[in-house]
């Protein structure tokens, strides 16, 4: 299942590690913005990059769970 983290980003769920919000996030060398870094509000970490969303965290947390069902 994947779930859309950006306009034209999506991600298979199993792949997320982390959803963390913009103000605890420490900047790494792996960051692929999908939008432009004002507005970032989440960052979707993967074993391979973090991709900086325009969504909330807990926006993509809601899209998960939803497609669970």
């Amino acid at each position: 299942m994947y779930v859309q983290i950006g306009a034209s980003q999506l991600i298979a769920v199993t792949e997320i590690l982390a959803v963390v919000h913009h103000e605890h996030y420490v900047h790494s060398a792996f960051t692929r913005l999908l939008v432009p870094p004002e507005a970032v509000k989440s960052y979707v970490v993967t074993d391979d990059f973090v991709y900086g969303s325009p969504y909330r965290p807990q926006a993509l947390l809601n899209k998960i769970q939803q497609n669970r069902l």
